[in-house]
């Protein structure tokens, strides 16, 4: 699977799956997790759910930050069908707290 290297600044970044049509941060599930691993999957099971309702086949997968407490938690889709599968998704991002769309 392809990825991308994201930069946020000279010395820090992470992965990103080039077809990937959502993420969310999964920092464990420590008392002070910013972005407990619980909330992560939940909301990637969101987006889940949707595209099974949509016959849109996907890959769940996490990748490595420069952030050795956190973990990105990526849905990868078909490559053609990444403009139809945001579109289903993008009203989930008022309704959740750590999902984003790539």
């Amino acid at each position: 699977m392809k990825t991308k290297w994201v930069k946020t600044d000279p010395w820090r970044g992470y992965e990103e799956p080039i077809t990937a049509i959502c993420g969310a941060n999964n920092t464990g599930n420590w008392s002070d997790s910013p972005c407990p691993e619980n909330v992560c999957l939940s909301e990637l099971d969101q987006v889940k759910k949707i595209l099974i309702e949509n016959l849109i086949p996907y890959k769940q997968i996490f990748c490595e930050t420069s952030n050795c407490f956190c973990l990105h938690g990526y849905i990868v889709v078909p490559g053609r069908l990444k403009k139809r599968a945001k579109k289903l998704i993008v009203h989930l991002l008022e309704q959740t707290r750590l999902l984003y769309l790539c």
